[in-house]
């Protein structure tokens, strides 16, 4: 049978003209229709796996029958993720479904095998070159066109159709939904309209979509996999997460060689590097990485300064990075240190590296039986942190007993994950006077000192901000102590939004290059003079004014980072920039 045509304008039947009838169609028909138009338009999100991403370390044959038949089939499946993954053009976070629909998988997790795969634009194009047939498949669909039904028209042509069909079905049921006779009828209806309404909604993004839990997954450090399986071990269901929230997180506990394991390509160049990990030239083998589940609540945004309650590419990108590196990224102290590291997130929203960092945190200290450490997630408008504290207890469920809820994550102030409101505003100046003046919320974790690791991901959106981040950081950020420590890092990330280009400027504006700046010396000799009047160059800053320091980007400046394909909003296209920031 052969598959149907992707061009909607081809694919779509007339509807009725009728506003209260969907005869002649039949709403099976009209169900398949729909789930056609999902798959074209609403990609999976990162983390979201199609059948054909879920294959066994080995050639996967023997799920397919075995022998030689079998190993055809794995490859026309691998095949179909490559068309598929190449059609990516819309936000990571569009294919949830509304109302029970079924959230972030979007095939049944009963389809075997059990092991993700899922690769990178860079590792699989670089992985090409050594698969021999595949590559040359591969080599295909890259030089493909566009599709057709990605086309303007196309897509304007889909929404009309499904806006035509939400009123059908909404006149047939205002008709007919109170007749006892046609229960049958009536359920069937609903389910073309709540299909239909779910999928436009989605299209139109996240905003219009309402509320939804957002499943993710993110490969981390191999050496973390046994603490995982220890942690899975001890996890018990909850009750109050939804049944597709509940079977995504069941699916990383099925596998007999729990945990689950992420399979990617290793370059094949002889000096190829990603982070750490270094491949020989006549290597083909391939890395596997435990997969590390994260929920978000994403909530429609009520106005325009309620970007918070969603989630963007950025943080997506940035806590891949440092899932797989945590201790080059900051996470992780070095082995010699005692105390615990302490995390602090700027801008939190959903709270997506705050969470992602906790979670890494406690996996570190099974393995390595190091302090947990602290983390802070900070924001400052009530419906972004009350949806912040949603967001934290999906993934760290409180405690229900007899005596009442009980926190999992803010039993201690030095340990765990806490929220907290923080005014980037009035912060700096409350910090200048010792405390005095004021009242701030983050002050209570501040008293117990600065901060080794500070993130901020697509936090700027005025061009004020970026001045902002650098006011607060300067006062939270870990200075350097002693010989050879650089004290703490904050890594800022930023989409290159094609309106957002004095924002992005204002980032390069307050964060330059450590080597722009007056020589650390003359900087030191003046703030030890007795001088009142000491020159904005020669003038250290925050925590750093008695030592002459100043923040500044590390190393060459910012850098240009792309994400992977479809990952990130429609508008984050052009890439990332990323600065990391230090005590200069």
């Amino acid at each position: 049978m052969s598959s149907p045509p992707t061009i909607p304008s081809t694919l779509l039947p007339r509807l009725p003209k009728s506003q209260y009838t969907l005869h002649p169609l039949l709403p099976a028909d009209l169900l398949i229709l729909i789930a056609h138009l999902r798959t074209l338009y609403l990609p999976p999100i990162h983390g979201g796996f199609q059948a054909a991403d879920v294959l066994d370390d080995g050639d996967g044959s023997e799920h397919y029958g075995g022998g030689e038949q079998g190993k055809e089939k794995v490859i026309q499946v691998r095949k179909e993720t490559r068309e598929k993954k190449r059609e990516r053009r819309f936000s990571a976070g569009l294919v949830e479904t509304m109302g029970g629909m079924g959230l972030g998988l979007d095939v049944p997790l009963t389809a075997a095998p059990e092991h993700p795969i899922v690769e990178d634009q860079e590792a699989e194009e670089k992985a090409d070159e050594i698969e021999g047939e595949e590559a040359a498949e591969s080599y295909e669909f890259e030089q493909e066109e566009e599709k057709p039904h990605l086309d303007p028209f196309e897509r304007e042509w889909s929404e009309k159709w499904l806006n035509g069909l939400v009123r059908r079905s909404q006149g047939w049921l205002e008709e007919n939904g109170e007749n006892e006779d046609n229960v049958v009828e009536i359920k069937e209806v609903e389910a073309v309209l709540r299909d239909a309404t779910a999928v436009l909604a989605m299209m139109a993004g996240t905003s219009a979509a309402g509320s939804f839990t957002r499943h993710l997954v993110f490969p981390m450090a191999e050496y973390l996999g046994p603490a995982l399986s220890q942690v899975r071990a001890k996890l018990e269901a909850n009750p109050l997460h939804s049944p597709s929230t509940s079977t995504f997180l069941a699916s990383f506990s099925r596998s007999p060689t729990s945990p689950l394991t992420l399979t990617q390509h290793l370059p094949s160049s002889p000096t190829a590097t990603r982070g750490n990990l270094s491949v020989s030239p006549t290597s083909s083998r391939r890395t596997k990485y435990p997969l590390l589940p994260i929920l978000l609540h994403d909530a429609p945004m009520n106005d325009h300064l309620s970007v918070g309650v969603q989630t963007w590419g950025s943080a997506i990108l940035l806590g891949r990075q440092i899932s797989l590196h945590p201790a080059d990224y900051g996470l992780f102290l070095p082995p010699s240190t005692s105390r615990g590291v302490r995390v602090l997130e700027l801008g939190a929203g959903t709270g997506l590296l705050s969470i992602l960092g906790r979670k890494l945190l406690d996996l570190h200290a099974v393995a390595e039986n190091t302090h947990p450490g602290l983390v802070v997630a900070t924001d400052f408008l009530p419906s972004v942190l009350d949806n912040l504290k949603v967001c934290v207890d999906l993934n760290f469920p409180p405690a229900i007993t007899d005596s009442g809820i009980h926190s999992a994550t803010d039993i201690s102030r030095d340990t765990g994950i806490h929220v907290a409101k923080l005014d980037w505003t009035t912060f700096p100046a409350f910090m200048a006077s010792g405390q005095r003046e004021g009242d701030e919320e983050t002050a209570l974790f501040v008293r117990d000192g600065p901060f080794d690791l500070v993130l901020a991901s697509d936090c700027v959106y005025d061009e004020t901000h970026a001045r902002l981040l650098r006011e607060v950081a300067g006062w939270v950020l870990r200075l350097p102590e002693g010989e050879g420590d650089q004290g703490g890092t904050f890594h800022i990330l930023s989409p290159l939004r094609p309106t957002f280009q004095p924002e992005i400027e204002s980032i390069v504006q307050f964060f330059p290059p450590h080597s722009t700046y007056t020589p650390l010396a003359e900087r030191q000799a003046a703030a030890s003079s007795a001088s009142s009047s000491i020159p904005p160059e020669l003038r250290g800053e925050g925590l750093g004014t008695a030592r002459g320091l100043k923040l500044g980007t590390r190393g060459d400046g910012k850098r240009a980072v792309k994400g992977r394909k479809g990952e990130g909003r429609t508008d984050e296209a052009l890439g990332y920039w990323w600065w990391e920031v230090g005590w200069a």
